[in-house]
C-alpha cells in the first residue's frame, strides 16, 4: 500500500509544510532536507521511510495513530523549560543549524520527557500498556528506556506475546518496530504468533508470522518477485533458475534498498533458517 498524497502537516523538526518523509520508531512526518539529516543519524536512530513508498497496512496504521497523537510532543517536552536554551529551527534555518537541533533530538534525546522511574519498573510498565490501545503510552515508555524484549519473570512472558493475546496489532507493531523478537518463547513454549492464534487473532498471528521471515521474503522478492505463503509453512520458494519470474538487473536495486531497511535480528534468523531449509531440501 502506498500513500501518495499532499497533507496539511508540517515537519516535525522544522515545521516546513508538506512533509514527504516519516520517522517509522518516531511517528513522525519530516521534510526531505530534515530526512538527509536523519539518514546520517544511522537506522538504530531513525527508521526513514518515504510517504509515497510502498507500506505495510499496519505498519503506516500505526504510524499515523502515533501521528494524530501528537506525539512530537513527547520528543521536544523540554523544549519549553527555561533550562534549555534550544530553539526549534525553522524551514529557512542554515542546514547545520538544522543538524545541531536533530542531533540533540533524536540522537542525544534532549528534550524528551525523562523519567524518574528505574528501568525495571520500565519494563514491567510497558508489558502492562502494551494489552491496552494507548500506543502513544507504550511508545512514551519505550522512548524512555524500556527494554521491548523484557520478560516478565513472574508472568513469564515478553511484551510481544501479551499484546499478540490482547488482539493490540498495532502495539505488536510499535515493538517490532523497536526489535522485539517474534521468536522469543514464553513459558508456555509459545512465540507470539501462537498467542495470537490461539487468541483467535488471526491478523496478528498473520504479521508476527510474516515478521520472522522478512529476510527470507526480500530474497525471494529480489529473485521470484514473489515471496513464500508462510501461512502454508513455507519458509521460501525453491529456486528454480528456469523460472520465469526470476527477476531482471533492472529490478534488483530496489531489493537491494529494502534489505538495507531490515533490522539486524532478523539477519541473525537467516543464518540460523538457512541450514533448516537445506535439510528441508536435502
Amino acid at each position: 500500500m502506498s500513500i501518495k498524497y499532499k497533507n496539511n502537516d508540517v515537519c516535525a523538526d522544522c515545521s516546513a509544510p508538506d512533509p514527504d518523509w516519516v520517522v517509522v520508531n518516531r511517528g513522525l512526518y519530516i521534510c526531505d532536507e530534515c530526512c538527509s539529516i536523519h539518514r546520517s543519524l544511522g537506522r538504530h536512530i531513525s527508521q526513514i521511510k518515504s510517504l509515497s513508498a510502498e507500506w505495510c497496512p499496519i505498519t503506516l496504521n500505526m504510524v499515523r495513530t502515533l501521528h494524530q497523537a501528537n506525539v512530537n510532543t513527547l520528543w521536544e517536552h523540554a523544549l519549553s523549560d527555561n533550562k534549555i536554551h534550544k530553539k526549534k529551527p525553522t524551514p529557512k534555518d542554515p542546514l547545520p543549524l538544522k543538524e545541531d537541533f536533530i542531533r540533540a533530538k533524536h540522537r542525544q534525546q534532549s528534550f524528551i520527557l525523562k523519567s524518574s522511574d528505574t528501568r525495571e519498573d520500565l519494563n514491567q510498565q510497558l508489558h502492562s500498556s502494551v494489552r491496552t490501545s494507548n500506543l502513544e503510552t507504550s511508545l512514551r515508555i519505550l522512548a524512555q528506556g524500556a527494554d521491548p524484549n523484557y520478560y516478565h519473570p513472574e508472568k513469564g512472558s515478553y511484551p510481544l506475546h501479551v499484546a499478540a493475546k490482547a488482539g493490540q496489532i498495532l502495539q505488536a507493531e510499535l515493538l517490532l518496530t523497536y526489535g522485539a523478537d517474534p521468536r522469543a518463547i514464553d513459558n508456555k513454549g509459545n512465540i507470539p504468533a501462537i498467542c495470537a492464534k490461539l487468541s483467535g487473532h488471526k491478523d496478528i498471528d498473520e504479521r508476527l508470522n510474516d515478521s520472522m521471515y522478512e529476510v527470507l521474503d526480500v530474497l525471494s522478492m529480489y529473485v521470484f518477485g514473489r515471496k513464500a505463503e508462510h501461512k502454508n509453512e513455507v519458509l521460501i520458494i525453491p529456486f528454480d533458475p528456469n523460472d520465469e519470474c526470476v527477476k531482471q538487473e533492472s529490478d534488483q536495486q530496489g531489493a537491494i534498498q529494502k534489505m538495507q531497511q531490515l533490522p539486524n535480528y532478523l539477519f541473525a534468523l537467516y543464518t540460523e533458517v538457512i541450514p533448516l531449509i537445506v535439510e528441508q531440501e536435502y
